[in-house]
């Protein structure tokens, strides 16, 4: 980890960069860096394909971010948390602006972050004060500067504290429905998630939205971060397990009411993704 201050002519800045254990990279959500800047004129940063998620709120100013070919003003107050794999850019506006930001990963960020879209939460959003985000950071800040052994666990207790707050924000589905570049995508999971036990294929998907199969495959998993073909088998097993747990059915009942038959291949598929079959995954339960 290295600290840095930087006073230049377009910002001055005060950063620490941090090299997280590999336990740390390997099982928690870890801190990338984290700081704070001040603009002193104005200027614009680009990034993309950055593994990395970003968090940062505005504390003083005005600017703007551009993401996912969309342009947010962002003022006092605001937040923001995207995802770095996407080429973005932010810049100040004749207010300078004064922020704090986060840099963060780890394995289950993503999953989380796909949550959050696929829930209508916003890159850019605004709590009703930074009270929470900004102890938060400090937290944060404090313990990626100290000594303390299990540095690493209490920076990803914050990170998690800061996933709950993001989270809270998420709630917002009209916002990417109404967005014509993906309402259809989300017609394609909602029917999904309403005709789950029926036969369904990509190509039936494709012929029933007017959509080109591979554009539709790979547009489904931009938006959600998952295949077609596995975000239905994910439906399938969820509302089989609750069948399982909930009902007298019998196993092979079970699979045709989800949608997987015959037996044999919904018990190998429930195996598969639950790591039980479904008689142990049934008994477990009683």
């Amino acid at each position: 980890m290295g600290e840095k201050l930087f006073q230049g002519e377009y910002v001055s800045s005060n950063r620490l960069l941090y090299t997280a254990s590999e336990f740390a990279k390997n099982n928690l959500i870890y801190l990338q860096e984290i700081g704070s800047l001040k603009a002193q004129k104005k200027h614009i940063s680009k990034r993309q394909n950055l593994s990395s998620f970003l968090f940062f709120y505005v504390k003083e100013g005005s600017g703007y971010l551009d993401y996912e070919g969309k342009l947010y003003e962002i003022e006092a107050g605001d937040c923001v948390f995207i995802n770095c794999q996407k080429p973005y850019s932010h810049r100040t506006s004749n207010n300078l602006w004064r922020l704090e930001w986060i840099h963060f990963n780890g394995d289950n960020v993503l999953p989380i972050y796909m949550k959050y879209a696929d829930r209508g939460g916003q890159p850019v959003f605004r709590p009703e004060d930074l009270g929470v985000p900004e102890g938060i950071w400090k937290e944060i800040n404090d313990v990626s500067h100290s000594s303390d052994y299990i540095r690493d666990i209490r920076i990803n207790e914050y990170l998690s504290s800061l996933m709950t707050f993001l989270m809270s924000f998420s709630w917002n589905p009209e916002a990417k429905k109404s967005d014509p570049n993906t309402k259809s995508l989300y017609d394609v999971k909602e029917y999904i998630d309403t005709h789950y036990a029926e036969k369904i294929s990509l190509d039936m998907l494709s012929d029933l939205f007017l959509k080109n199969k591979y554009s539709l495959s790979r547009s489904f998993k931009e938006q959600f971060g998952t295949s077609i073909i596995n975000y239905l088998l994910v439906v399938r097993i969820t509302h089989a397990k609750q069948l399982l747990r909930f009902t007298d059915m019998t196993v092979e009942e079970v699979g045709a009411a989800c949608g997987i038959t015959p037996l044999y291949y919904f018990s190998r598929i429930f195996k598969q993704i639950e790591g039980v079959s479904p008689l142990e995954f049934k008994a477990g339960w009683k």
